[in-house]
């Protein structure tokens, strides 16, 4: 199972009770596919970005839960046909980084020893010799 968090707006014209339904109508359906809501946050009511579905403010609702990955879209579609639901948006939250393991020590250092130069004369490149006694 998998961490997810849904946020929700339920229509702003249903009073507490009904809204307090609503949430647990998502949670019903959150359990009914196998998973189990961890945490319930209600922001309440606030004016939306823009009119939807005739309504210009609405009740906002966080959850965060677990899930199977491949139930997901089953509850997007409960999501979509439920009538008090105006939006949502169902993200997996990232994954818990796992604890430090033993880290490896940093690779010795490499010491460069400078290369002792025998004379100032310049050196023929290798196989220059080998090329001209060939043609």
């Amino acid at each position: 199972m998998r961490d997810y968090e849904v946020l929700y707006i339920v229509r702003a014209d249903l009073d507490d009770e009904k809204v307090q339904d609503a949430v647990k109508r998502v949670n019903t359906l959150i359990e009914r596919s196998g998973g189990s809501v961890e945490r319930t946050n209600l922001w309440g009511k606030r004016k939306l970005a823009y009119e939807v579905k005739h309504q210009k403010e609405g009740s906002y609702v966080l959850q965060d839960f677990q899930f199977e990955p491949n139930r997901v879209p089953e509850l997007e579609a409960a999501l979509k046909i439920t009538e008090e639901v105006l939006r949502h948006l169902i993200v997996r939250k990232p994954e818990k980084a796992a604890p430090a393991t033993v880290v490896a020590p940093p690779p010795v250092e490499v010491v460069l020893e400078p290369i002792a130069v025998e004379s100032e004369t310049v050196a023929e490149p290798v196989g220059y010799a080998d090329r001209e006694e060939k043609a």
